[in-house]
């Protein structure tokens, strides 16, 4: 990300260091696992392509976040082509209202239209990140009804005061804002069902193992240092994106491999084996399946292990239930059946997919416990 006051200290990874100490230490870590090309602007390095190539033959899979600057039929084309398909565009959209779209960021519905169009045409899956804020908050709603009209697969990204925003903590949303206006949003697009807290799905039926290792895909809510870790353009690892201009660093993969940052760092074993975290999520119900937003934490409070201040979820006791729980039970049953039956998600989360997840299974297992609670 593009930092407003010093330039970072270290150089950024060569071509040659992001393939040695990223991208096959990746391999390592997780075989048939997936890479989050991000940025800044991923699309606009000159080695861009070469990477993707390198991340193909490695045999995982690549998703290109991108402001869809370039995005055209012949760079498409020729991006599925060097990987073999195993690809997914992921493009941003914060408000349908154009004001607040300008205001966010560039682009606009019509642009979105025009890119999703073009990997229709070539056969190239994508989904739609939206990053909420102060700013965009009450169109939060009509957004997210407008990608769920058109069953677009969304991932809701929380805003946070990192690198070029680091001076607009005045953004960050609230408790009420969470309560009022985004839970219910999301509760109602069961295609964004992934990686958004907090969240209340049924946590004894939303557990699947993913890729042999000790991760939780099913259980949706955030997975900082589980799901995924983030890597910066200059070798620093923290447990998300969100967390790497803080003081949450894992390590450099400079300095370490990275296969033994995953493995060792106190951080990233801590939130992966569970057990540390406080306040209310520790006592949650949904504690382990939720977590509560770690950068949300660290961002409101400066303790990436604290509550999430931004969940408006209060139990008295552990075993305590949201009201929302069947909802979200329900609605995850749809998100996963979509995964399971729709390209390119299918081949990425399907029944042999690369992240050899048997859905199937899960399928009866979570049809068993809505019938359980309908009953």
């Amino acid at each position: 990300m593009t930092r407003l006051d010093a330039p970072p200290e270290a150089p950024e990874l060569s071509t040659d260091e992001a393939k040695r100490l990223v991208l096959d230490e990746l391999k390592r870590i997780c075989p048939q696992g997936a890479v989050a090309f991000s940025g800044g602007e991923f699309l606009l390095r000159p080695d861009c392509l070469e990477l993707l190539e390198h991340n193909a033959r490695n045999g995982l899979y690549s998703f290109i976040n991108t402001s869809s600057v370039g995005v055209n039929a012949d760079l498409v084309q020729e991006v599925k082509e060097i990987t073999q398909g195993n690809v997914t565009f992921g493009f941003s959209l914060d408000s349908v209202d154009p004001d607040l779209q300008a205001k966010c960021r560039s682009g606009s519905t019509e642009l979105l239209e025009e890119k999703m169009r073009i990997c229709d045409e070539n056969g190239v899956g994508y989904f739609v990140l939206v990053t909420v804020s102060k700013l965009n908050v009450d169109t939060i709603g009509s957004t997210l009804g407008y990608l769920r009209d058109r069953e677009i697969p969304t991932l809701r990204s929380p805003f946070v005061p990192r690198g070029a925003a680091g001076r607009a903590s005045h953004l960050l949303f609230t408790s009420d804002d969470m309560e009022q206006k985004i839970h219910p949003a999301l509760r109602a697009h069961s295609l964004c069902y992934v990686s958004h807290t907090p969240f209340f799905a049924d946590p004894n039926i939303a557990k699947i193992g993913m890729a042999g290792r000790q991760l939780a895909l099913g259980n949706m809510g955030c997975q900082a240092g589980r799901g995924f870790i983030g890597v910066s353009a200059e070798g620093d690892v923290a447990p998300c994106v969100h967390l790497l201009d803080s003081e949450v660093l894992c390590g450099n993969v400079r300095d370490r491999a990275l296969s033994h940052i995953f493995e060792n760092s106190p951080i990233l074993k801590g939130l992966r084996e569970g057990g540390v975290l406080k306040g209310k999520c520790a006592v949650c119900r949904y504690g382990d399946s939720c977590r509560g937003c770690r950068s949300l934490a660290y961002y409101h409070t400066g303790d990436y292990l604290a509550s999430d201040p931004t969940c408006f979820f209060t139990p008295a006791e552990p075993e305590e239930r949201s009201p929302h729980e069947e909802e979200q039970t329900r609605r995850s049953h749809d998100f996963l059946l979509y995964l399971s039956r729709t390209e390119p998600w299918s081949r990425i989360f399907g029944r042999w997919g690369r992240f050899g997840v048997p859905l199937k299974k899960f399928f009866h297992r979570l049809r068993a416990g809505v019938r359980g609670k309908l009953s």
